[in-house]
């Protein structure tokens, strides 16, 4: 599985952050952003009904992983795997939450600010890291000042990240990014606006591949 999403995201390197979707709007705002380009979708835990959400997409869209954002427990690991989620993302690098994840083979992306929160992360186990917030941490110029002495692991810059900046990221030396509301927004989500999700992430992945 974690074969599967380091593939989506070499595809197309970024993860599609759903936070705050209606669970009764996210299959069709799932699909709009799959037919943007998207491969890999994350549902925040502290979204509506997060879990019914991911039963949602990974019962229905079968050419996207979906994964879980915000997991902050080792009962968060458990509920969002049971629901169907093909990879987790985490705020904070926890060696048990982590622990867990490996242990059900499901790949974890533990949120990562410093170079010894991330060379941790790896020695965890972790697929990627999530760097967070990136934007707050130096942006792009942080991403390649860290990649080098820490080995080039694989990054994945989150917070602050839009069409305008992800190409620098990546440039960068970020293995992909994570973006979020400056793509999706809010009120979009909430409406179920499936013509703004689809064009903002067509736009968005155009920017970067």
């Amino acid at each position: 599985m974690t074969v599967d999403l380091l593939e989506a995201l070499r595809r197309v390197p970024a993860i599609a952050i759903l936070r705050g979707c209606p669970s009764r709007h996210i299959a069709m705002v799932a699909n709009a952003a799959m037919e943007g380009g998207f491969t890999a979708l994350e549902v925040t835990l502290d979204s509506p009904e997060p879990y019914r959400s991911i039963e949602r997409i990974a019962g229905t869209a079968a050419d996207v992983l979906v994964g879980a954002g915000t997991v902050r427990t080792i009962a968060d690991v458990e509920k969002a795997v049971d629901s169907g989620a093909a990879f987790l993302v985490s705020p904070l690098v926890d060696p048990a939450v982590i622990a867990e994840a490996v242990r059900r083979n499901v790949p974890i992306l533990p949120g990562a600010a410093t170079p010894t929160e991330i060379a941790h992360a790896v020695r965890a186990g972790a697929a990627a890291v999530k760097v967070f917030p990136a934007i707050h941490l130096g942006g792009p110029a942080y991403i390649r000042a860290i990649s080098g002495p820490l080995g080039h692991p694989r990054l994945v810059p989150t917070g602050g990240v839009t069409a305008e900046n992800a190409s620098l990221f990546l440039a960068a030396g970020a293995f992909a990014v994570g973006v979020g509301g400056s793509v999706f927004s809010r009120d979009a989500l909430e409406a179920g606006d499936v013509v703004r999700v689809r064009s903002s992430a067509s736009s968005f992945v155009k920017a970067i591949t």
